[in-house]
C-alpha cells in the first residue's frame, strides 16, 4: 500500500493493476492550519492529484466524512469528479454535510454507511462592504446555489423548483442514509456502519456546533488515525502493517470558529465562475459578478499574475465586447438611416417653402392686378364670365376706349 500526503486528503490503496485508488476526504473543506486558524488552498492541489490519478486508474473511490466548509475552496473539486469519465464511486463515511454533501453527489455512483447522514442547506458567508457590495454578494451565492441545485435535480430525477424550495430554503437539512436513498441523494446503503458517525442529536445541533465539533477533532494525527482505521478495518490489517502515527488529544481547543469561512484568495482558479458565467449572453451583472470575486480574492497569500488575472478577465469579458461591437454597427447604420431621413425631410420643407412663396406671389399680382379698376364689362356678353365664340377680340377696357377717343379727336385714324 502507498501513500500520498496531502491536507484535507490522502490517497491510498493504488492497486498494481491499475484498476481503482481510494481518495478519504475527512474534516473542514480546505485544510484548516490549526497556528493561524486560516483555510489554506489544497484545493488546486486537489485537482493536479485527482487528474494524475485518472491518467492511471479506471475507478476511483472518494470516501467522505466531513461537515463542510468553504465552497468556493469545494466547487473545484465538485468540478473535476463531476466531469471525469473515469467510474467515479463517493462514499459517505459518517457526515457529508453542506460542501461535503455536494461532493459526495459528484459520484457518478453514490454509496452510504448504515449510520451515516447527509446535510444539505443553502449556500453562506460572509462578506464586508456598502450596499452595492452586499448585493453582489448575495447574486454570487445564488449562482453557486443554482448550479448546485440543477446537479441535485440531474441526480435524483426531481425538479430543481422541488429541490430550491425544499432543501434551500434557509434550514439544515439531515438526512439518513434510508431518507437520502429514498429521496434519490445516494444509491446504495452498503452493509458496514461509520466507525466515527456523528452524534446520534446531530439533527438538533446548530451547523456552527456541527463545524466546530469537527474542527476540534481535526488535529493533523486524528486525520491520519481516522484514515488508518478505516483501511485496517477493509483490510483487517494491523499497526504494523500502516505507516500512519496514532491519535493523539490536543492539550486545548482552539476558538470557536465562524460558522461559514468568508471568502479569500486561496483559490486562484477562477474557472468555476468562469463557467457560471459562460452563456450565450453575458451580461453587464456577470461581468460585474466576477469583478467581485476578484476583488475577494485580493490581498491573500497567492495570487495570480497580473497578465494571468489580464487573461481570464478578458476571457469573461470577450462575449459582451462583442455585443457592444454589434450595437456600435446597429447604432451607426440607425443613425446613416436617420440622416437620410432628416434630408428627406430638409427636401421637402424646402419644396414646400417653394411652393408657398410662389402662391404669394400669384395672390401679389392678382392683388394688384384689381387694384388698376379693370372691369370686364363689355365682353360681348350679359354674362360677364361667358366670353362666347371670338369675345376676346372684341374685349376692350376703359384704357383702351380712352385711348382710341384721344387718337380720334387728334385726327389718328387707325
Amino acid at each position: 500500500m502507498t501513500k500520498n500526503t496531502a491536507k484535507f486528503y490522502e490517497i491510498f490503496n493504488q492497486s498494481d493493476d491499475d484498476s481503482s485508488v481510494d481518495i478519504f476526504i475527512y474534516g473542514v473543506i480546505p485544510h484548516l492550519d490549526w497556528d493561524t486558524y486560516e483555510l489554506k488552498n489544497d484545493a488546486e492541489k486537489f485537482v493536479k492529484d485527482f487528474k494524475k490519478l485518472e491518467k492511471d486508474y479506471d475507478r476511483i473511490n472518494i470516501h467522505i466524512n466531513s461537515p463542510g466548509g468553504s465552497l468556493y475552496h469545494a466547487f473545484p473539486i465538485f468540478n473535476v469528479i463531476a466531469n471525469s469519465k473515469k467510474e467515479i464511486h463517493t462514499y459517505n463515511d459518517g457526515l457529508s454535510a453542506s460542501a461535503g454533501g455536494v461532493l459526495l453527489l459528484a459520484g457518478k455512483k453514490i454509496h452510504s454507511a448504515k449510520n451515516a447522514f447527509l446535510m444539505i442547506h443553502r449556500a453562506s458567508g460572509a462578506a464586508w462592504g456598502d450596499a452595492g457590495h452586499l448585493r453582489q454578494y448575495a447574486e454570487t451565492l445564488e449562482k453557486y446555489e443554482g448550479v448546485v441545485a440543477d446537479h441535485f435535480a440531474k441526480v435524483t430525477g426531481k425538479t430543481k423548483e422541488y429541490i430550491l424550495e425544499n432543501y434551500f430554503n434557509g434550514k439544515d437539512y439531515f438526512l439518513t442514509a434510508d431518507e437520502a436513498l429514498e429521496e434519490g441523494f445516494i444509491h446504495v446503503i452498503e452493509d458496514y456502519e461509520s466507525e466515527d458517525a456523528p452524534p446520534s442529536d446531530i439533527k438538533n445541533m446548530a451547523f456552527s456546533e456541527v463545524m466546530n465539533l469537527y474542527r476540534k477533532e481535526e488535529k493533523p494525527e486524528s486525520f491520519i488515525g481516522k484514515i488508518t482505521n478505516h483501511i485496517r478495518k477493509t483490510f483487517n490489517l494491523n499497526d504494523a502493517n500502516t505507516d500512519a502515527p496514532q491519535n493523539t488529544t490536543p492539550k486545548a481547543d482552539p476558538p470557536a470558529p465562524i460558522e461559514t469561512p468568508t471568502i479569500t484568495n486561496t483559490d486562484m482558479n477562477f474557472e468555476t465562475s468562469i463557467n457560471l458565467l459562460s452563456k450565450d449572453t453575458v451580461s453587464a451583472e456577470d461581468i460585474t459578478a466576477i469583478k467581485a470575486e476578484i476583488e475577494a480574492y485580493r490581498n491573500a497569500g497567492e495570487k495570480l499574475t497580473a497578465d494571468e488575472v489580464t487573461a481570464k478577465v478578458d476571457e469573461a469579458i470577450a462575449p459582451l465586447n462583442s455585443q457592444i461591437e454589434n450595437l456600435t454597427a446597429e447604432k451607426t447604420q440607425l443613425a446613416t438611416e436617420i440622416d437620410t431621413v432628416k434630408a428627406a425631410k430638409t427636401q421637402k420643407e424646402e419644396e414646400i417653402t417653394n411652393l408657398t412663396n410662389t402662391i404669394t406671389d400669384l395672390n401679389n399680382t392678382v392683388e394688384a392686378y384689381r387694384k388698376t379698376g379693370v372691369q370686364i364689362d363689355n365682353a360681348g356678353s350679359d354674362n360677364p364670365d361667358d366670353m362666347g365664340e371670338g369675345a376676346s377680340e372684341a374685349f376692350l377696357s376703359q384704357a383702351d376706349v380712352d385711348a382710341r377717343e384721344a387718337r380720334r379727336k387728334a385726327g389718328i385714324t387707325e
